[in-house]
């Protein structure tokens, strides 16, 4: 049966007091799923962990769904943050160093982010928007550009979006292993990305 599409927010913040009630909310919904999953998180127990009454969660966000897919936006925008950064870094890295400080920040970005692996298993309509997604191929593929310029637009994106998708199945793994297969895992990830990204343009011109 397919997920329902989630709710926009019932109420958007004006002000400030209204914004930071957002974001403790957000915290709080974070908190819930990563303690028990994003199965057993409800609503009840979101604003119990925020001591925010019922009545209150449910004039910004109408269900779970709706809770869910703000706490992806802000995770999304979140780990773009840190692509600009790294954008701003790839200029003097090599593609190689580039891959290592790219996986290096993604997993820094889920250890950091408990709800984060748990928030997998959620609905695919609570996804960030496309729009969002775009934006993430877009400072990826400026990364790739600053470490080889003139890499042509469209191979750029093409390859930020394989590499995200990469990316994407590290974190999968990543939650699924014990710890100490974790930096087994990782180093694994960086030669697969590294052999992909050197095969396709280590020489600064992308090969068909």
């Amino acid at each position: 049966m397919p997920s329902r599409i989630p709710e926009a927010p019932r109420r958007i913040p004006q002000q400030q007091r209204g914004e930071r009630r957002v974001a403790q909310l957000l915290r709080a919904a974070g908190a819930e799923i990563a303690a028990v999953g994003y199965e057993a998180a409800t609503m009840s127990a979101i604003a119990g962990r925020a001591r925010a009454p019922i009545g209150s969660l449910y004039q910004f966000f109408p269900n779970k769904l709706a809770i869910t897919h703000a706490l992806r936006i802000e995770y999304g925008k979140d780990y773009e943050a840190l692509l600009t950064a790294l954008q701003l870094e790839a200029g003097n890295l090599s593609l190689d160093r580039l891959v290592a400080r790219l996986i290096s920040v993604s997993v820094h970005f889920v250890e950091s982010r408990p709800a984060f692996l748990p928030l997998l298993d959620a609905p695919s309509s609570t996804r960030s928007p496309l729009s969002l997604r775009q934006k993430l191929r877009g400072r990826l593929a400026q990364c790739f550009d600053a470490v080889h310029p003139g890499l042509p637009r469209a191979k750029a994106l093409r390859f930020a979006a394989v590499t995200l998708q990469m990316v994407k199945g590290l974190n999968q793994l990543y939650g699924e292993v014990s710890p100490p297969e974790r930096r087994h895992l990782v180093c694994e990830y960086k030669i697969a990305l590294s052999s992909y990204l050197n095969a396709r343009m280590g020489n600064g011109n992308a090969r068909p």
